[in-house]
């Protein structure tokens, strides 16, 4: 048999990678084949050459198709793209122990406090992600179903003071080189409202800020230069609060945190039917939070 490849096409986004990486590699080694993909050399996986006939069809497997193709046999005399976001923990949950052994170790070392994941940047002044907000009251209400000596908060923020309106707009001349550049944004007025509001209402909680303030990465939507340091900062910690980031979500998936909270309504999607499943992530130790966010999520439509 004259077999294909599985090439993978990544995207921006380190935490769609992931999905991606794991995607095409459960399909690959299912059906013994060789992979194609650039590196993630910050979790220790190499790069893939592998030599692609390109006689052979392609096939295109894809958001709509990857469970079709994992569970079932298919033509192999062909080459496979891997081409989509695959946000779905019940493909990950099957093979949840293997996967994790894919990846650079990280211990777990801070076992009596919580971390919460801020992912700004961008979804401080994207349309589409500031309808995802979270407010201080709905953290207020998950680190209050949690035992826990210190709050420690892990951020993109340049800094954890209030901001001006020259700090938005240095955000959105970074934003403005990037692929979010075209996006609809919201005002400068909301971005700054929204900012000042998280940093007044919990900074009463006396919180420890981890504040990451290398340069943005170009061709990325507000990843930073030293991220990994954050990625690995959450994956230390055995208790995480997560929101609706995928970012953090592989940080406490790839840890084994024993308590994780999920924010439940995690995004906004039109159709509803298009929202990804990850906020109910039950994984063992995972419990959903974002209640008092869900009213907001209401008038949207995407939770009854």
């Amino acid at each position: 048999m004259n077999k294909g490849i599985v090439q993978i096409n990544f995207t921006i986004g380190f935490g769609n990678n992931l999905f991606q990486y794991a995607c095409g590699r459960l399909f690959a080694e299912k059906n013994g084949l060789k992979l194609l993909h650039r590196a993630i050399p910050e979790l220790g996986i190499p790069e893939q050459t592998a030599f692609a006939n390109r006689q052979l069809p392609v096939f295109h497997i894809n958001d709509s198709n990857y469970k079709q193709c994992l569970s079932s046999n298919i033509n192999l005399e062909q080459n496979f793209v891997i081409n989509g976001y695959f946000e779905d923990y019940k493909l990950i949950k099957p093979y949840l122990d293997e996967i994790r052994t894919w990846y650079t170790p990280s211990e777990i070392t801070n076992k009596k406090d919580v971390i919460l994941h801020l992912r700004l940047q961008n979804r401080l002044i994207q349309e589409s992600h500031h309808k995802n907000h979270i407010t201080a009251d709905s953290i207020k209400e998950v680190l209050n179903k949690m035992s826990f000596e210190r709050l420690h908060i892990v951020t993109d923020a340049e800094k954890w003071e209030p901001y001006t309106i020259s700090d938005i707009k240095k955000i959105q001349d970074q934003i403005r080189v990037g692929p979010n550049r075209t996006a609809p944004w919201v005002s400068t007025e909301q971005s700054l409202e929204y900012m000042n509001h998280l940093v007044e209402e919990l900074t009463p909680l006396d919180p420890i800020i981890h504040c990451n303030g290398a340069e943005m990465m170009g061709g990325t939507g507000g990843l930073r230069g030293s991220f990994i340091d954050d990625f690995n900062l959450l994956r230390s910690f055995d208790k995480v609060i997560v929101h609706n980031s995928t970012f953090s979500w592989w940080a406490a998936t790839l840890s084994g945190a024993s308590q994780v909270a999920i924010f439940n309504p995690w995004k906004i999607a039109k159709p509803p039917s298009h929202r990804r499943n990850l906020g109910e992530t039950n994984f063992d130790g995972w419990f959903p939070w974002g209640g008092a966010d869900a009213l907001y999520f209401k008038k949207y439509g995407i939770i009854s």
